[in-house]
């Protein structure tokens, strides 16, 4: 599949990591489902996916709000990232994506852009060689 852009010049690039660089969505709701089901919270394919790019204590809040728990919201983030962190290895990049940056490197500046927090994009990029 080609990559699709729309058409004129370009002063920079902008990517998402999660879903667009790294197809990491996947591992992304592995962990979420081990570490909220660890709480006895259920978390569905579908909510995970509508709230794509909500920040991860928003959504400890939210299904709290929702289920009436009362997740400690600090360590069960944490817990969900140390899961995604133990995932890495199955990490896979968006070839399309990929192939553009590698076209385009040196050309155009690049920046990655994310509602997740610095260290697991970090992570993510390094475990891809980005």
């Amino acid at each position: 599949m080609k990559l699709k852009l729309p058409d004129g010049p370009f002063k920079a690039y902008l990517f998402d990591c999660d879903g667009t660089i790294a197809d990491s969505m996947p591992l992304h709701y592995r962990a979420w489902k081990q570490a909220l089901g660890e709480w006895n919270c259920d978390f569905e394919e579908k909510l995970f996916y509508d709230w794509g790019g909500m920040p991860v204590v928003e959504i400890i809040s939210t299904l709290n709000e929702r289920h009436g728990l009362q997740m400690p919201v600090e360590s069960v983030a944490r817990r969900k990232e140390e899961l995604y962190f133990e995932l890495l290895p199955q990490l896979q990049v968006i070839p399309e994506v990929l192939q553009h940056i590698e076209a385009e490197h040196t050309k155009i500046p690049f920046a990655v852009v994310s509602g997740s927090t610095r260290e697991s994009v970090t992570v993510s990029l390094v475990a891809l060689n980005l």
